[in-house]
């Protein structure tokens, strides 16, 4: 797995190899504004027919002169707009105007049309998170995606993992990826595999041991100082690594800015490991978080002020993270926090072109939402076939994603599966269901499966799972 030393985000397409060329799709955007002009950029240039819709004509007229997209103007919701961009023949629709409720009508029209997948902008947690009604049900739309709660996601992991091994992120996000070192003395080390008791949908996906790298049997046993790589979901991640590691230091993370990204965050790093303060310009919007945020401190004041961060000793944290809708004010307030002593500085940032200035500026990760937003996007567009998505072990081995189709592995169970040596089912995507299989699950038709494997199996692994 490779280093987390990048400070920007690669493009939309990056990470995520094709193991055989990708088929073109028709995919229509819309909303042209800034999340939307970027995916609707990064759709086409990977090979994909675009069509992208706006109500507002200046802006269609710059998309025209600057993307190699299609374009139609006029309303979002209007089924004559949509049957205009060609909804009844598209394999994907991204609705990424900038009202939810605009994006729900425009997603479930476009099904309606004939639209083959449609994923929905929505910022409001409620619409995805509701315990009353499923929103993506109801609209029949397949994926219900905020770029601030994607957003989130990436910084958080960078957070909970403060050495240089990198973080990953499969199933929409639901599964993490994350590399240690095993430590003297601790409980699980000088054990085998199978006498771990892990928690539940956990699994260990490699072991390097003295430059040798393998895919752990389940006699394997883990000695002091092993470099390994466990996937699960987060909360579990984050239980098993106890087992590994010695008690580690409660770290103090600050964040700049009260929005929507900043409380998706706290919420994902509210662990007993983590001492959070919140940095809030509006006095209303702190109460709010308050209240919904106890444990965590929030201050009422300007994160880019030097006095203000002298005055609250910033320098004391470990972790800075500029998460407002102002690029200056998240580089200015990330490089204040640098210069006092902070070791991290993270921010946000929304235009491109200061992508290239952030590591010049001292600034350890940016992150931005339209690049995780056409991330999530393409990830729609893989449609068959087997995606190359990591290496670990600096190519050792890969995790691939498969989709599920080949007659030799539906119906079966892992244990039946010829699986070759040195290979290792991590995980099953169902509909929205993510899990770690045992010996006795069954694979079904359209299963998202992700395998690990030496390079040498590859073929023979693409091949048992999609039958091609």
């Amino acid at each position: 797995m490779q280093s987390n030393t990048p400070v920007y985000d690669p493009p939309a397409a990056a990470g995520a190899v094709p193991v055989k060329a990708r088929s073109t799709m028709r995919v229509i955007v819309a909303g042209a504004g800034e999340i939307g002009w970027y995916i609707a950029g990064e759709v086409s240039r990977a090979g994909h027919d675009v069509t992208l819709i706006d109500n507002d004509s200046e802006r269609i007229r710059r998309v025209r002169d600057e993307l190699d997209v299609q374009t139609v103007s006029g309303l979002a919701g209007s089924v004559g707009v949509l049957m205009k961009a060609g909804a009844a023949e598209s394999d994907l629709l991204v609705a990424v105007t900038a009202s939810d409720d605009t994006n729900l009508v425009c997603g479930s029209l476009a099904r309606k049309l004939g639209c083959k997948r449609v994923m929905c902008r929505v910022d409001e947690a409620i619409y995805r998170k509701s315990p009353d009604v499923s929103y993506r049900n109801h609209f029949r739309v397949d994926e219900l995606v905020s770029p601030e709660m994607l957003t989130a996601l990436e910084l958080a992991s960078v957070v909970r993992n403060p050495g240089s091994m990198a973080v990953e992120h499969f199933a929409r996000g639901q599964l993490e990826m994350q590399q240690l070192y095993a430590e003297t003395g601790t409980k699980l080390v000088g054990k085998t595999l199978k006498d771990l008791q892990l928690p539940a949908g956990v699994r260990i996906c490699s072991i390097e041991r003295g430059g040798a790298f393998r895919i752990p049997h389940r006699d394997d046993v883990i000695e002091p100082k092993d470099r390994i790589t466990i996937l699960g979901k987060t909360e579990q991640v984050v239980e098993a690594r106890r087992g590994f590691e010695a008690q580690p230091n409660i770290r103090k993370v600050v964040i700049m800015g009260g929005g929507h990204t900043a409380l998706s965050l706290a919420r994902r790093l509210r662990t007993q490991f983590f001492r959070l303060t919140i940095v809030e310009r509006n006095g209303e919007r702190c109460r709010e978080l308050a209240d919904t945020l106890p444990a965590a401190t929030i201050l009422n004041g300007d994160g880019t002020s030097l006095t203000f961060l002298k005055e609250e000793r910033i320098e004391n944290a470990e972790v800075f993270i500029s998460t407002t809708a102002s690029d200056e004010a998240n580089i200015m307030s990330a490089i204040q926090a640098k210069n006092l002593g902070v070791k991290q500085v993270l921010v946000v940032i929304h235009r491109p072109d200061y992508a290239n200035l952030m590591e010049k500026m001292g600034i350890d990760r940016a992150v931005s939402p339209r690049v995780v937003m056409a991330k999530e996007t393409l990830a729609l567009l893989r449609k068959s076939g087997a995606w190359k998505v990591t290496e670990l072990g600096n190519g050792a081995a890969e995790i691939l994603e498969i989709i599920v189709k080949g007659e030799d592995f539906v119906g079966k169970k892992l244990m039946e599966l010829p699986l070759p040596p040195q290979s290792l089912v991590l995980s099953v995507q169902r509909n929205l269901e993510v899990f770690v299989p045992d010996a006795q699950t069954v694979f079904h038709l359209d299963d998202v499966v992700l395998i690990a494997s030496t390079p040498e199996h590859h073929k023979k692994i693409v091949q048992l799972v999609t039958g091609e």
